[in-house]
């Protein structure tokens, strides 16, 4: 498969398969243009199918958005073709951004060969457009009242955004992110989206608004259509200087839509606490899963059989933990008898110490304990660890019992409070046993009084 960069040029093709159930942010051309850079889209269409590869985690793994041309097109014609060209790259199949439907439709077409996983953070919000225009009823009192305190203190208008607009906003929007530097991969690579989205308004068939307040722009938001009866807000940026400044935009944007809009897409809110607070309060009318597939391979299988022998967790922690985490050079394992009998994960994460190496999952099956094996894939993980450049390795031991183990390998009995800020849960299950031991793999590593773990770096 010959993948190439996506062009403006390429939005007819692109708009030619997405139709119009076609329901999440991921499918708008105009996202796929602009977020390029970080997620190394590129397309290739193969038959009746469109075929969009990404790269996830910093590029550590592999992702493919697909699509048929009217629906009739079943997954096993694609599938073959897709993990030959995943595996030519060292990577397992995965599948991105798929619906409920095209997931049922994929596990009755390939049965037993992948499992799902759906991550709350990635969940588009969608609204009824003429609530935020209206703001009515007493579950919107408290927007009407930000509404209504911005029109009593400022003297304000509103517009459709043009391109005189363009440096103003951008100005705002590097004092945003000046105040907002704490947050994830995908808000850092926002800026660069926004000017290739300046660049190409027009070409993207984009529409925006701009709130100003004596003249000067205080708040500014823009998308595109994501189907004939649904508006995808793309971005929203507001000076909070200005009480109910966001609010305010995202009322009087709503009001100024087309009428054909009955419903407004506004993404995901990455797991950001206040971003999920915020949109929330907005009452959405549905919450829209991306949901994403791993192809079954027998190193799979067996570390799944290995989770559940050893762990006890149920098929939807442990897809999901797959799904999320798992690639090949993160995986250390031992066979025998032609299957999995002993494993260990490394899971690069953003902590306090720096970029850390997680070592999680370690097992070994009961009938093969005592010959050395878990010592064995430590031991590797610890390495992979160090030739990676990682700043520090850390691991939180199931039980006291466990630290002299540990220790063997050069962790520390630090006993430091570790906290996960992703929605699923890699510590012991209990938060007071959430206790890290860590070893330190650079230089003038100082050792906080907790770790706040984000893992994927």
């Amino acid at each position: 498969m010959n993948f190439y960069p996506i062009k403006i040029s390429d939005r007819p093709l692109f708009l030619k398969y997405f139709q119009n159930d076609r329901t999440t942010c991921d499918w708008t051309f105009s996202n796929l243009y602009c977020w390029q850079d970080l997620y190394q889209f590129a397309w290739v269409e193969l038959d009746s199918w469109l075929i969009i590869r990404c790269h996830l985690d910093g590029g550590r793994r592999i992702g493919y958005m697909v699509i048929d041309s009217d629906g009739s097109h079943p997954y096993s014609e694609v599938v073959p073709l897709l993990r030959q060209e995943a595996e030519e790259h060292g990577h397992l199949l995965m599948l991105v951004s798929l619906s409920e439907r095209e997931c049922g439709q994929l596990l009755s077409q390939c049965p037993g060969s992948f499992v799902l996983d759906c991550n709350r953070s990635l969940e588009d919000y969608v609204y009824v457009r003429a609530e935020l225009a209206d703001l009515r009823g007493r579950k919107f009192a408290a927007k009407r009242n930000h509404v209504n305190k911005f029109m009593r203190l400022y003297s304000y208008s509103f517009d459709y955004m043009t391109r005189d607009d363009f440096d103003e906003c951008l100005r705002l929007d590097r004092a945003w992110h000046g105040q907002h530097q704490d947050f994830s991969v995908e808000l850092s690579a926002e800026q660069q989206v926004i000017r290739r989205a300046f660049d190409h308004f027009e070409e993207l068939h984009l529409l925006g608004g701009v709130l100003r307040v004596n003249g000067q722009i205080v708040a500014f938001t823009y998308g595109s259509q994501l189907n004939d009866h649904t508006f995808c807000t793309h971005v929203e940026k507001a000076d909070t200087n200005y009480e109910g400044a966001y609010a305010m935009i995202n009322h009087l944007f709503a009001r100024q839509l087309p009428p054909q809009y009955t419903l407004v897409n506004r993404e995901e809110d990455m797991g950001i606490p206040g971003l999920r607070k915020a949109k929330l309060s907005y009452m959405p009318v549905d919450m829209t899963p991306k949901i994403l597939a791993l192809h079954l391979d027998p190193d799979l299988r067996g570390i799944i059989h290995v989770w559940q022998v050893c762990f006890g967790d149920g098929d939807s922690f442990v897809h999901s933990f797959l799904a999320r985490y798992y690639s090949p050079d993160c995986a250390f394992l031992r066979h025998e008898e032609g299957g999995v009998v002993s494993m260990a994960f490394v899971i690069p994460c953003s902590t306090e110490l720096g970029p850390t190496a997680y070592l999680y999952g370690i097992a070994t099956l009961p009938g093969h304990r005592g010959k050395g094996l878990a010592t064995e894939v430590i031991h590797e993980a610890i390495s992979a660890a160090r030739t990676r450049g990682f700043a520090a390795a850390m691991l939180i031991p199931a039980s006291l019992e466990l630290k002299p183990f540990y220790q063997q390998f050069g962790f520390l009995d630090s006993d430091i409070p570790v906290v996960f800020k992703d929605e699923l849960d890699l510590g012991t299950g209990d938060d007071k046993k959430n206790r890290a031991m860590v070893i330190p793999l650079s230089e003038n590593i100082e050792l906080p009084d907790e770790i706040s773990c984000i893992g994927s770096l």
